[in-house]
């Protein structure tokens, strides 16, 4: 059985990567893969919003806002999670 405190910081460090991709990996002290996470994640943010239409119903069609930067965003995303809580039970 884990104690408390190892939950605690795997909860904390899953919320910040929530919040943004690389902010857990801070909080774990990981701070080259947090800033290279942080810094993919700015540029593809960048990019998904230079890619937006200025309509904003046209973002209703189906397909409109998939783009590789978002899919792309969205694994690092995931992963970024997921690296967050495993480093953080570690």
């Amino acid at each position: 059985m884990r104690d408390p405190g190892s939950r605690r910081r795997q909860t904390i460090a899953l919320v910040l990567s929530g919040i943004f991709p690389g902010l857990g990996q801070f909080y774990n002290r990981q701070h080259v893969k947090g800033g290279l996470s942080v810094i993919v994640a700015g540029v593809l943010s960048w990019l998904i919003g230079r890619g937006m239409p200025a309509e904003p119903l046209a973002l209703v069609h189906p397909g409109a806002a998939l783009t590789v930067p978002t899919v792309v965003l969205l694994a690092l995303w995931l992963w970024s999670i997921v690296d967050a809580w495993r480093a953080a039970g570690q």
